[in-house]
């Protein structure tokens, strides 16, 4: 990374000893003033604190006992320890010591969370997430665990977004996706896909009058066809909003308040994020997260936002794609990154106050859906 990519806060164990400490402290202020969308609690192996816990829970001992403020620390870890020692009562000190050290991170983004209001309202509001990861000081692998296994629990709240990050994601080209569940959705989805019927069959109508905005689509910039043609929608009927990627850009950006003031205006009730089955930026962040030459600036700007989905695509298909060719996981990766792109935008809308509270109380239905690029057609993914 470039300097000051990172906030990099260290300190012995990866503990969080109290609620009031300057690492606490330096956290909130780097998800408020610095305006950071990831905290990440990172353990490493062969960690000297976790490895005198375990040996001081092994022999019985109280790491009370080694005093001043390194026993604080060594007593940050005891959870961890036991835990370990527990899970694992007949394995070498090496594996029980690996094994803590891997809990001893979820407990620091647990009391992260449990300790602050403020992260624990931007976990809650989607803005920002909190992982867990280990650095294996030999070969300078790191492992990346993810958020909290009891996340909702922790928060006290139920978090869809949160269900859907962490579970295995099926691809919905194939499955009927939902009619939407207001009658004026319906009816604007049915238009949508009624109009990219004709523009297939090539039986496009004419319209010579202007209509008034029904639906909101955000387009990739890459995408050959005007996305009204797509829909053949009469002038006026959509607002269109075309970017790379299909991100709509950062909370407060000319792009992201481009949508909002649509919502406001217009008060339509669907948006729909429409993906490209073949796009080239899709497959950029996919050649990124597979190793190839880090781009300049402007580009990382766009390909750092859909490489969150083209990694959980990868990661995904490498684990359960072990007998699929080549050529076949490149496919498959690219379909289920191009997928989990839109829905990651519907994901950053909803960070949004306004279109929140037209999702919450004024009808409006995001949706995710994939031009094919061959054929033309939209197939929508719900």
């Amino acid at each position: 990374g470039r300097p000051g990519d990172i906030f990099v806060l260290r300190n012995a164990g990866n503990t969080l000893m109290s609620a009031s400490g300057s690492t606490l402290g330096s956290a909130e202020y780097a998800v408020g003033p610095l305006d950071s969308k990831l905290i990440m609690v990172t353990g490493h192996t062969k960690c000297g604190a976790v490895t005198a816990t375990v040996q001081t829970v092994l022999a019985g001992g109280d790491t009370a006992a080694v005093g001043g403020s390194i026993g604080k620390v060594l007593d940050d870890i005891v959870d961890a320890a036991k835990q370990a020692i527990e899970e694992l009562p007949d394995a070498s000190l090496e594996e029980q010591v690996k094994r803590a050290t891997k809990i001893n991170v979820f407990n620091s983004v647990k009391r992260i969370i449990e300790y602050s209001d403020s992260i624990k309202e931007a976990v809650i509001a989607g803005k920002v997430q909190v992982h867990g990861s280990v650095y294996d000081i030999n070969t300078g692998k790191v492992e990346f665990m993810g958020e909290h296994p009891e996340l909702e629990k922790i928060v006290g709240k139920e978090l869809p977004t949160y269900k859907f990050r962490n579970s295995e994601y099926t691809s919905r080209a194939s499955a009927t996706a939902s009619p939407g569940r207001s009658a004026l959705a319906r009816a604007s989805l049915q238009r949508l896909t009624v109009g990219n019927e004709r523009f297939v069959k090539g039986e496009s109508q004419k319209a010579d009058e202007t209509s008034e905005p029904h639906s909101i689509v955000i387009g990739m910039a890459c995408q050959r066809v005007p996305v009204e043609k797509v829909f053949d929608a009469a002038p006026g009927e959509l607002l269109v909003q075309r970017v790379s990627g299909g991100i709509a850009g950062k909370e407060g950006s000319t792009l992201f308040s481009s949508v909002e003031y649509s919502i406001s205006r217009y008060n339509p009730k669907t948006l729909v994020v429409l993906a490209d089955s073949d796009s080239k930026i899709v497959r950029a962040a996919i050649d990124q997260v597979s190793g190839d030459v880090i781009p300049s600036p402007p580009q990382r700007g766009v390909l750092d936002r859909v490489m969150v989905s083209a990694m959980r695509a990868k990661m995904q298909v490498d684990k359960a794609e072990k007998k699929t060719t080549s050529a076949g996981r490149k496919l498959k990766i690219q379909q289920l990154a191009t997928e989990l792109n839109a829905f990651y935008t519907i994901e950053q809308l909803m960070k949004s106050d306004i279109v929140r509270k037209a999702v919450l109380e004024d009808g409006l239905e995001l949706h995710a859906a994939v031009l094919d690029e061959q054929t033309g057609a939209v197939k929508m993914l719900g």
